[in-house]
């Protein structure tokens, strides 16, 4: 958590006298989250002032998250008799919303430990218990010493190694924060601090009179390793389908995946591209691939929302600035065209923003109602913005709706985050599927290894630099709510009707086993094969061979040499970032015509996918090769590293328009 940004939302440094504990009686306490080493680039600095004051959160439990599974299969399994009759956002909500029992037992917690009641406030999601608090205070409550951590960049973070909680409200409580979480914001600038040195305890002070600058790999920054990998610049890029080996093109995209040009635009299916801030798309960029590729789209936008402050900045113009955003575009509104693109655009160029600043955007009952809003100060953009040039409106709370389909071609490591904080978010993920929502996340590009190759100390858990340790699998794309799309290419010397491979031209397609989510049931079958014909040669020293995990990608599509205009500029471009919006239209088109015909979105696809194999491409060449190793290989069904395969657009019309 950056100091200054604390700091900035409170209006003193002390806060109101608290109330007495009424009791003597203490609790039996216990360990609720444990971080046994800062994540890489962390170090610990110094240890809090007591007097410092910041907001806590505490995440309450939910009800009803033990039949997520059972209520997300009845409207997304194929077999179920309540296919495609998506919850409303109401009853959502209300099916699990925190019981009044969890919310009277953590407040009767705080009020015995002095902490008045008058001081804690209820977000207006009712999954939240928020209030400002000492250091001393938080350290009494959790029972726990809080530290100041230093990024090699200069951020600053609050932090402790562990905290506890009552035993009898382990039940009740998800999360707290700021406490073992490193999370980070997605995008953000460089900046400097612009708090009163006053409001700081003199500890902190000499620390903040520096430039903050993000860290390496921060989501969405210029650095970020999730962004895609730039080529050879095109100099003359050329339509035809003999070159799908060296340029991918739209009509190379349709020929692979026997896809044809879209012919729909139904009303309220334009499909969703999240990009955040300060990646941006250039229109010019857009006109010269649309003249080139689609000229019916020269001059054409994209149905642009602007979450929180956002803005396409234009001051910034390279590849690592501008070319997810143009990857993302140019080819989702190709392939979907007539029908639109509707861009989510999210944080302001100060603060940033995150996956659950979109997500509060999209669904009211996931900030302001009762959902589940897992938001934390370190990682999510708070608004309104005080720092200068800030956004100064309020957060955005369910005020933009949700496209059918989101792709979405960003992401982190599971160990960048805690367990309770990535089930947390996952869940949310659930929610939106029963609401018939498609979400689509890239699964990396760096074979088992984490972003930017990095692996895992077995010993300290610490990241390394990727020549051995433990295989390092990706967030979100192993939460078992979303979709994963893995990378493959067209093979040198062959054409768009020979088997793809497995992505291993400047990217090898992210893949493996969760250390954080079980196995849902709709991967079982896949599952149990895989590990019976195709067992890998890896064992527990490696990754997660326990085999009650969940496994990803689930798919994958084309990831390689994609023809992109970027700065003026034909070039290149490489990562999942590319496959996933392939993907998503793909998805996209097949809703349009459920749509015409009466239908409901598909939803939540991974239950129909895995019931039904036969309608995507089975790739049986390649792996993903990191962390020393060869890493997993593609093989016949299921696989770590391209999944069931690549779609067969076709097949899968039929037979999603075969279901209710």
């Amino acid at each position: 958590m950056r100091i200054d940004a604390v700091f900035q939302i409170l209006a003193a440094l002390v806060v109101a006298t608290s109330a007495s504990p009424i009791t003597t009686t203490t609790p039996r306490h216990v360990v609720h989250e444990r971080r046994t080493v800062p994540p890489a680039n962390w170090k610990r600095h110094t240890r809090l002032h007591p007097e410092s004051v910041f907001p806590m959160r505490i995440g309450l439990s939910q009800q009803n998250l033990h039949r997520a599974e059972e209520f997300i299969n009845q409207v997304s399994h194929p077999e179920s008799a309540d296919y495609g009759k998506h919850w409303s956002a109401q009853k959502v909500a209300e099916t699990f919303a925190p019981s009044a029992d969890t919310v009277s037992a953590v407040k009767e917690w705080l009020h015995t430990s002095g902490i008045a009641l008058d001081r804690v406030r209820m977000t207006q999601s009712r999954n939240w218990l928020t209030f400002n608090a000492t250091a001393e205070e938080a350290e009494r409550l959790l029972q726990t010493e809080y530290h100041l951590y230093k990024a090699e960049s200069g951020h600053i973070h609050v932090a402790c190694d562990d905290y506890s909680v009552p035993e009898h409200l382990t039940k009740h409580i998800d999360i707290i924060t700021p406490t073992v979480h490193f999370d980070r914001k997605i995008g953000g600038p460089r900046r400097t601090t612009h708090h009163e040195d006053f409001l700081l305890p003199p500890p902190m002070r000499e620390l903040n009179k520096r430039v903050l600058e993000n860290s390496h790999g921060l989501l969405g920054s210029p650095d970020d390793q999730s962004n895609p990998k730039q080529g050879a610049q095109v100099l003359n890029a050329l339509m035809t389908l003999e070159n799908c080996d060296t340029m991918i093109t739209p009509a190379c995209l349709q020929a692979l995946y026997n896809a044809p040009p879209g012919s729909l635009s139904m009303k309220n299916n334009t499909l969703g591209v999240v990009e955040y801030t300060p990646q941006a798309f250039l229109q010019t960029d857009l006109n010269m691939y649309f003249k080139q590729f689609e000229p019916r789209l020269d001059g054409v936008s994209p149905n642009t929302n602007l979450i929180d402050g956002a803005s396409i900045q234009t001051k910034n113009q390279s590849f690592n600035f501008n070319g997810e955003s143009a990857l993302d575009l140019e080819f989702a509104m190709a392939l979907v065209y007539p029908q639109q693109v509707t861009l989510f655009q999210v944080g302001d160029l100060v603060n940033g923003g995150s996956f659950n600043n979109f997500l509060d955007a999209i669904d009211g009952s996931y900030c302001t109602f009762m959902g589940g809003d897992s938001k934390d100060p370190s990682v999510d953009g708070q608004y309104p913005d005080s720092l200068p040039g800030g956004f100064t409106g309020a957060q955005n709370c369910g005020g933009f709706a949700s496209t059918n389909v989101i792709s979405t071609s960003y992401g982190s490591n599971e160990a960048d985050l805690t367990a309770k904080y990535e089930t947390r978010q996952c869940l949310e993920y659930m929610k939106l599927g029963l609401q018939g929502v498609s979400i689509l996340y890239s699964s990396g590009d760096f074979g088992v290894a984490g972003n930017g190759g990095q692996c895992i100390d077995p010993v300290t858990g610490a990241y390394n630099n990727g020549t051995k340790g433990l295989f390092n699998p990706s967030f979100p794309g192993t939460c078992p709510y979303v979709t994963s799309v893995g990378a493959t290419q067209v093979i040198n010397g062959s054409t768009v009707r020979t088997p793809e491979s497995a992505s291993e031209r400047v990217i090898f397609s992210g893949g493996g086993f969760s250390n954080v989510f079980a196995m849902p049931s709709y991967q079982q079958k896949a599952m149990a094969t895989y590990f019976a014909e195709h067992a890998p040669q890896y064992g527990a020293d490696r990754f997660n061979n326990s085999q009650k995990v969940r496994g990803y990608p689930d798919v994958s599509a084309n990831g390689v040499n994609y023809v992109t205009a970027v700065n003026g500029k034909f070039s290149l471009a490489f990562g999942t970032s590319a496959s996933t919006p392939t993907f998503a239209s793909l998805v996209n088109m097949i809703n349009e015509q459920r749509i015409n015909a009466k239908k409901a979105p598909v939803g939540f696809l991974n239950p129909v996918l895995y019931a039904n194999p036969q309608v995507l491409n089975d790739v049986t060449n390649g792996g993903n090769q990191g962390c020393g190793t060869p890493g997993f290989n593609s093989t016949a069904g299921w696989d770590p590293v391209t999944g069931l395969g690549t779609p067969n657009f076709s097949a899968m019309l039929d037979l999603f328009m075969g279901l209710p």
